[in-house]
Formats: C-alpha cells, sequence, structure tokens
C-alpha cells in the first residue's frame, strides 16, 4: 500500500510542477504582448509599471540606474499570492519531489517483492515494478521537455531587454532632471531638487547590491535623507 501512496503523490507532485512552469509562462507571454503597446497594457502588474513610470516622467525624476530599476519591479511581479521567483521555485521544488517519491516507490516495490499494480477503477494489473519505472521516466522526460520548449528564462530576459527599451526611448529625458553640480547646488536655489538627485541614487545603488539592501527600509530611508539635508545645508 506504501508504494501506491509515493507513487500518487508523485504524480501529484508532476501535476503541480506543470501547472506552475505554465502559470510563469502564460505569465510572462501576457507581459510580452502588452509590451508590444505599453500604454494599453491589460496585465495588472504591466500597467501598473507604466503608470509609475510615467508619473516619475511626468514629476520630472530622472532613473539613474535603468537595469536596477526593472529588475526591482520585475521580481515584485506575482502571480496570484506568489511571485515569479517562488512560482519557479515551486516548480522545481515539485519536479525534484516527484522524483524522489517516485524513487521511494521502485525502492519499496523491488524490497517486499511486489509483482502487480491494481488499476484504479478497473480490474487490470500489470507488472509493480515496469509500472513505476516507466512511469517515472516518462514523467520526467516530459517535464524536462516542457521546460525546455516554453523557455521561461528567455521570456524573462526578453521582458527586462523590451523594459529597459521602453525606459530608455519611450520619453526623452525632460530638461530639468539634469544632475545638478553639487558645488552650484547651495548657491543656485535648486537644493531640494539637488537632495531628491542624490536620494535616488543612494537608493538605487543600495538595491543594486544585497550587502546595502537595508537602506530600503523606511528607518534608513530617513536616515539617508537626513544626511544628505545635512550635507547641502
Amino acid at each position: 500500500m506504501e508504494h501506491l501512496i509515493f507513487y500518487y503523490g508523485a504524480c501529484f507532485m508532476g501535476i503541480l510542477c506543470l501547472i506552475s512552469m505554465l502559470a510563469v509562462y502564460k505569465s510572462n507571454r501576457n507581459v510580452l504582448k502588452d509590451l508590444k503597446h505599453p500604454s494599453e497594457a491589460r496585465n495588472r502588474w504591466m500597467a501598473g509599471f507604466v503608470q509609475e513610470y510615467e508619473k516619475s516622467v511626468k514629476d520630472n525624476t530622472e532613473i539613474h540606474n535603468p537595469p536596477v530599476y526593472v529588475i526591482k519591479r520585475m521580481r515584485g511581479r506575482k502571480i496570484g499570492p506568489w511571485n515569479i521567483r517562488q512560482m519557479k521555485g515551486i516548480s522545481w521544488g515539485t519536479f525534484i519531489l516527484s522524483f524522489l517519491l517516485m524513487a521511494m516507490s521502485l525502492f519499496i516495490v523491488y524490497q517486499r517483492g511486489i509483482n502487480i499494480f491494481p488499476i484504479p477503477l478497473t480490474d487490470a494489473v500489470f507488472p509493480a515494478a515496469s509500472t513505476v519505472l516507466l512511469t517515472g521516466i516518462c514523467m520526467e522526460i516530459v517535464l524536462l521537455g516542457v521546460r525546455l520548449f516554453i523557455g521561461t528564462g528567455y521570456q524573462e530576459e526578453e521582458i527586462e531587454t523590451n523594459l529597459l527599451d521602453y525606459i530608455e526611448n519611450r520619453y526623452k529625458e525632460p530638461e530639468a532632471t539634469k544632475i545638478i553640480p553639487m558645488e552650484n547646488a547651495r548657491s543656485s536655489g535648486k537644493r531640494e531638487k539637488a537632495m531628491r538627485q542624490l536620494e535616488q541614487g543612494i537608493l538605487e545603488a543600495a538595491a543594486a547590491d544585497s550587502r546595502y539592501s537595508h537602506l530600503l527600509s523606511k528607518e534608513e530611508t530617513d536616515i539617508v535623507k537626513d544626511v544628505v539635508k545635512e550635507f547641502l545645508s
């Protein structure tokens, strides 16, 4: 009986793996479709990205590090309650579990000398070892084939490239967002604008390196603002 529990558990994990892979693929495909006409995006994440970026353009807020800007927002993309990274982790985790559970089922079959494998809802039976072995091999091959065929890694690279192209070419950089030389910041009456530029540059640089990710917390953001104010005072 235990070998059946492991066997059907492996099949269930395989189904979850397939569903998670297809969910990531469908989400990526929807974003790529919306990137052809970003202003008409239907995907919730893509529409939010465009809205946020256009607001920053209207506010004359310069993006100092576009790759970091894009990567941070791509990490926040969600499918249901899980973000993309978690969904990919689920897909790999269920794939490995399906392999291990099938191996356990096969081990029990050999250890206990089980010869027949009953088929649910029918009176048919098959050789136990052959059935478990062939099912496991076929399932893993199918899952690996689907993963290679849909190419979610390539999709994400294409999304990142297209988003960078959108940011760099969708709008011309406003004249007002040019970096203010620090030696002129005190005398030109543009201290507030220089402060915003410094704050944004520091926070984006912190996001680029996980060693400084703590700078993105609310408390550390306030510290950055205080330091910049003191520097320009």
